[in-house]
C-alpha cells in the first residue's frame, strides 16, 4: 500500500458535504495559489504518512458515515494513495466522495494518468480550480465563484450546491482550534 502524506484528519466533518463526513486534508502542493485557502498544507511533509488503512481505522467503530471529503494541500500529487483511499472508503462505506483540487477538469485530463481517469471515475464530486479571493461570494460548496463544481453521483443531494449556505464548524485539535468548513 501506498502512504499519503496527510496535514489533518477529522470525523465528522459537517460542513464540506452532505451528513457526516471523514475529511482528510493531504500535506503538500507545488501550485502555491495566489489566494490560497490552505497555505499550511502547502509545504511537503513525509512526518506523517498514514496507508488508506491507517486513516479509515480513524473512524470510530460504528460510527455512521455518508461520506469522504479530500482536499489539501493538493490532492492529486498523491494520486497513487487517494485512489488506494477512494477504493478502499467506497467498500467500506459510501460512494459519496468530494474531491477539492485546484487543478482544472481539463488539466487533469491532459496529465493523461490511469489514476487520474480512476479517481474521476469513483468519485460523486469534483470541486475544481485554483480558489480566488476577490472572487468569493460567500455561497456555495466551492470557495470562489471561478470554481466549478462537477457532479457525477448523488446529483439529488449536490444539485444547487454553487447555492447553498455555508457553514463553518469549530472543533480542538490538541490544544488549538481549527475551523473546517469554507470562509
Amino acid at each position: 500500500m501506498t502512504g499519503i502524506s496527510v496535514g489533518r484528519l477529522w470525523y465528522p466533518v459537517l460542513t464540506l458535504g452532505y451528513g457526516k463526513r471523514l475529511g482528510v486534508w493531504v500535506q503538500g502542493c507545488r501550485r502555491r495559489c495566489r489566494d490560497c485557502i490552505s497555505p499550511d498544507m502547502q509545504p511537503f511533509s513525509r512526518n506523517y504518512v498514514l496507508t488508506a488503512e491507517q486513516i479509515l481505522d480513524r473512524i470510530p467503530e460504528h460510527a455512521p458515515v455518508d461520506g469522504l471529503t479530500i482536499s489539501g494541500g493538493e490532492p492529486f500529487e498523491q494520486a497513487e494513495g487517494m485512489l488506494e483511499l477512494i477504493e478502499l472508503f467506497r467498500g467500506r462505506y459510501s460512494e459519496d466522495i468530494l474531491v477539492y483540487t485546484g487543478y482544472t477538469i481539463e488539466e487533469l485530463h491532459h496529465k493523461e494518468s490511469d489514476q487520474m481517469e480512476e479517481i474521476l471515475k469513483n468519485i460523486a464530486v469534483l470541486v475544481d480550480g485554483q480558489y480566488a479571493a476577490e472572487k468569493n461570494s460567500g455561497i456555495g460548496l466551492r470557495g470562489s465563484d471561478n470554481q466549478r463544481i462537477h457532479i457525477y453521483k448523488y446529483h439529488e443531494r449536490y444539485t444547487g450546491a454553487e447555492r447553498q449556505k455555508r457553514d463553518l464548524q469549530c472543533v480542538q485539535l490538541k490544544n488549538r482550534l481549527w475551523m473546517i468548513g469554507i470562509p
